[in-house]
Order: C-alpha cells, then sequence, then structure tokens
C-alpha cells in the first residue's frame, strides 16, 4: 500500500459521504439491531448509558500472567453483558475494557441504577470471587461504574463488509465513561443532573434511590422522609470535580454500597417498579 494510493480511498470516502449529505430522523428507541449505513443520523432523547469499567486493568496486565489478565477480561465482560441484557438495555458494546448498555424507554433513568447496582453487587460478589478462584494474583477484580442521560445521535459509519463502527455522538456515553474512570473500585457515579431525578422520583422509589435498609448497622439523618424505621441510611456522598475532566457540572455522587443480601431484590424491584420496598 503507497502513500498516494492511501490519499485517493480517503478522498474517494470522504466524497461519497458527501454526496449522501447528513440527515437527522428522530427516533422514540435505541435501535436494537445497531445503526444503519447511509447519510442518516438517528436522534434520539433521554437516553440512559452506564459505563462500566474494570479498574487498574494496565496494572494487571505489567504485574500478572497473560492467562490472569485473560480471565480477568473473560469474567468481567460476560458478567457484565448478562446483567445489561437481563435489565433490558437496547445496545451493548464494549470498549477495550470497559463495557456499556443504553437504555432509552420511559423509565430509563431508573433500569439504568437498579442494573448499575447489580453490576456493581455482582462484581464483587461473584465475578471477583470467580476470578480469585482461578487466578493466583493480589490484585483484585473491581468495576467503576458512570451514568448518564441526554441526547445521542448514532449512524454507523465503518465500511460495508468490513469492521462495522457505530458512532454515538452525544454526552451520554462520554460523561458515563469519565464517570466510571472517577468512581473507586465497586462505586457507582453519577452527575448532580442525574442525582436530581433521583431525589424528584415518586416517594417509593426514592426511599429505594436514595436511603438504605439499615441493616449494615450504620445510620443517618432521614428527617423528612416518610421511611420505615432503621431506613436511615443516605447512599450517596458527594464530590466535586476537577478541571482535569473537561465536565460540564461541578458535583458528582458516589453510591458504595452493594444491594443488602436480605433487602436486595425488594428494592430493586421498587426502583423498576415502582413500588414499596
Amino acid at each position: 500500500m503507497k502513500l498516494d494510493e492511501v490519499s485517493a480511498d480517503v478522498a474517494e470516502q470522504l466524497e461519497q459521504q458527501a454526496e449522501l449529505g447528513v440527515h437527522i430522523e428522530n427516533v422514540d428507541n435505541v435501535p436494537e439491531e445497531g445503526p444503519s449505513y447511509g447519510g442518516v443520523w438517528h436522534r434520539i432523547y433521554n437516553v440512559t448509558a452506564v459505563f462500566a469499567d474494570l479498574k487498574r486493568s494496565t496494572q494487571l496486565n505489567s504485574e500478572s500472567s497473560r492467562q490472569g489478565a485473560a480471565y480477568a477480561y473473560t469474567y468481567f465482560i460476560r458478567g457484565m453483558t448478562v446483567i445489561l441484557n437481563l435489565f433490558g438495555a437496547r445496545y451493548i458494546d464494549i470498549q477495550g475494557d470497559g463495557i456499556f448498555g443504553l437504555f432509552s424507554n420511559a423509565n430509563s433513568i431508573f433500569d439504568a441504577i437498579a442494573c448499575a447496582e447489580t453490576m456493581r453487587t455482582q462484581t464483587e460478589r461473584k465475578v471477583a470471587g470467580r476470578f480469585n478462584r482461578d487466578v493466583s494474583t493480589d490484585w483484585q477484580l473491581e468495576a467503576g461504574i458512570g451514568i448518564d442521560r441526554g441526547t445521542l445521535l448514532v449512524r454507523r459509519l465503518g465500511l460495508r463488509g468490513t469492521k462495522q463502527n457505530e458512532v454515538w455522538a452525544g454526552k451520554p456515553v462520554n460523561v458515563a465513561a469519565k464517570l466510571s474512570s472517577l468512581a473507586p473500585g465497586n462505586h457507582v457515579a453519577v452527575p448532580d443532573r442525574v442525582y436530581k431525578l433521583y431525589e424528584n422520583a415518586s416517594k417509593l422509589r426514592k426511599r429505594a434511590l436514595l436511603w438504605s435498609c439499615g441493616c449494615d448497622g450504620s445510620s443517618g439523618d432521614g428527617a423528612g422522609l416518610d421511611i420505615p424505621a432503621g431506613c436511615t441510611t443516605a447512599l450517596w456522598k458527594p464530590k466535586f470535580t476537577n478541571a482535569t475532566y473537561s465536565l460540564d457540572f461541578d458535583r458528582y455522587y458516589l453510591l458504595s454500597s452493594p444491594w443488602c443480601e436480605i433487602h436486595g431484590a425488594e428494592f430493586c424491584e421498587a426502583i423498576l417498579r415502582n413500588r414499596r420496598p
């Protein structure tokens, strides 16, 4: 392959794209089969992205065997894919050592947090446990998970007959990925704009979204909320961003607690179905 041939091929592809033009169509949901070819971009409002990142993966590759790294990627990505699929993600994609899912129904913000909390819990209780059984290493398998919500533009731009590359243009996926990097191991991070949606949720959902069952023995300030005795532990902790990540918000919130082994299923259903936990 000569450089002049590369230049000619690039020019030809750009000419074809210019002839197609750029057209934007509004669609109601993320297409489950992925976007199509052609000059049409799909614009989807109120998409919620969940991005899960394998923490300190570069350390794993440098300190462990290739087999150990392969086990970590295999178990983590497979486990997270199963959860995203079970919670109804419309689209799932893998990016390096991370994976993201997109939710676009009317309750996408609630489906996404229930899914993310399940991913966080299963990473700690199942995925890491299986990894530790099969690999001898001091490296700890943990996930950072980010969530964001907004408008996406999507189009497939790969060459026909070759690799198909979808482009998801917009904040939700990018911000969710950055938040997954900001989150410590086995934490979920959301921007303040998403946290405000939890604060403004219906009374029953808000109980499960913001407050724990208190089974860990901790206590906090539950004043002002009509919650059962013992449910007084605030689940989220505010944090402030810095200029490094170039985010459009100053504050985000971290969730560190897994689902309670006794009441987790009730809280998950409360979030998904707007029921009393």
